[in-house]
């Protein structure tokens, strides 16, 4: 029973630090956009922060970012000789506190007008990125762009590091900065427990059921939550992070429950004799989920009280793993040759579109705002973290150097 999860995984797969720019479509020319480091001295730190927040500041997709390096004043109304056909100019100058931190002055000049000017302390040098992070979230902000809270997050993923083996690891979006939280055994379905990501839940496949475990992530402390034969994982959590769907076979076949972390009660959700996984929110009173009930892998939906199940996709044969924001869903679907892509579709309108179109695309996941989705891109023998922008019409890529990605979070 304890292989019906990988006989699973499967059936489903047959079914279905540098960044790449996938897909982009402009409307109209941006304005130039210069990074330029105010630094006393140059040195690596300070050229390795350039080239992350240049990185960022591509995803916020308000400029056309120059990436070329050069140093300039801080106080400087000008830009560098080689930024000087720059509309607008972002100058950073980080500085040691002494203690193993950075304190880091950053400004936005708009043909030598100052626009913003901000102050942050940065404690610990390998949180590098994170401060990259901020700086392009409150330039976003203050120009108007769309929401970026996703960009500020961790991600938490499973890397398969050997037979048998896998790492659980907490990350920023880009890989930039990777932690393994969890390692020495077989790990799958990391998930964050809550908004705050101060836990997050696994599948432990070295137990003798499949085990879903909470973790804190300060402390390393975990607690099994449930067990079940043949298949256990946590697919998605409430808002409130007081309810999980979870799918579990305890009698050999996988099922959507509900699980009520207060009362410690499950409620079984689905009840069909082939395969259902994968649950999803759909608001308080309805999830969607993948189902094999019409032959070939599917996407439905069904309220959490009554048993009628409705098909939400009719296109496609081969439509598996989702996410779902409000009414809106994407999928992975399969188009022969290896190629599996995401699709978006409006459960108002029901117009679908296609998100990516390269590679094994898997395990999409909408941000908190529904801004942006997280996925899963796999191109040959490479594993790489996947970011669309929906608003903006823009996907990017960042590549896993070690190991392959089998499930994302964020």
């Amino acid at each position: 029973m304890r292989f019906l999860i990988v006989l699973v995984l499967c059936l489903f797969s047959l079914w279905g630090a540098d960044t790449t720019l996938e897909v982009t479509k402009n409307v109209g020319a941006l304005p130039r956009l210069a990074v330029e480091d105010g630094s006393p001295a140059a040195d690596d730190l300070g050229i390795k922060f350039h080239k992350m927040l240049t990185a960022d500041m591509n995803v916020v997709s308000l400029f056309e970012v120059d990436n070329s390096y050069a140093q300039q004043g801080l106080e400087s109304k000008y830009p560098a000789v080689i930024h000087k056909d720059a509309a607008y100019v972002l100058r950073y100058r980080l500085i040691t506190d002494g203690s193993g931190g950075y304190k880091t002055d950053v400004k936005l000049l708009q043909n030598g007008l100052e626009l913003f000017s901000k102050m942050y302390y940065l404690k610990q040098s390998e949180m590098l990125v994170f401060l990259a992070h901020s700086v392009a979230y409150d330039i976003n902000a203050k120009m108007g762009g769309s929401p970026l809270e996703w960009m500020k997050r961790k991600v938490i993923f499973v890397r398969l590091s050997g037979p048998r083996r896998s790492e659980i690891v907490a990350a920023d979006y880009t890989l930039s900065y990777q932690k393994v939280v969890l390692s020495g055994g077989m790990y799958g379905f990391a998930k964050w427990a809550n908004r705050e990501q101060t836990d997050f839940y696994y599948t432990s496949l070295s137990d003798f059921r499949p085990t879903i475990y909470k973790v804190n992530l300060a402390t390393g402390v975990k607690a099994a939550v449930i067990s079940s034969d043949g298949m256990a994982v946590c697919s998605d959590v409430s808002e409130d992070g007081n309810k999980l769907l979870m799918t579990l076979a305890p009698t050999g076949q996988p099922d959507i429950y509900l699980y009520d972390l207060r009362t410690k009660e499950k409620k079984k959700l689905t009840d069909y004799s082939g395969i259902d996984v994968s649950g999803q929110f759909m608001g308080d009173d309805k999830i969607a989920f993948v189902s094999n009930r019409m032959g070939n892998p599917n996407i439905f939906s069904k309220k959490m009280e009554g048993t009628a199940v409705n098909q939400l996709v009719f296109e496609g044969k081969n439509n598996s793993t989702c996410s779902a924001y409000h009414n809106l869903l994407v999928y992975k679907a399969r188009e022969g040759n290896g190629v599996f892509n995401l699709h978006l579709i409006s459960l108002n309108d029901n117009i679908i579109r296609r998100l990516t179109s390269s590679g094994e695309n898997d395990y999409p996941r909408f941000s908190y705002d529904g801004e942006a989705i997280l996925h899963i891109k796999h191109e040959g023998a490479h594993s790489m973290v996947g970011i669309i922008r929906l608003g903006v019409n823009k996907s990017f890529a960042f590549p896993l150097n070690i190991g392959r990605l089998q499930s994302i979070d964020w």
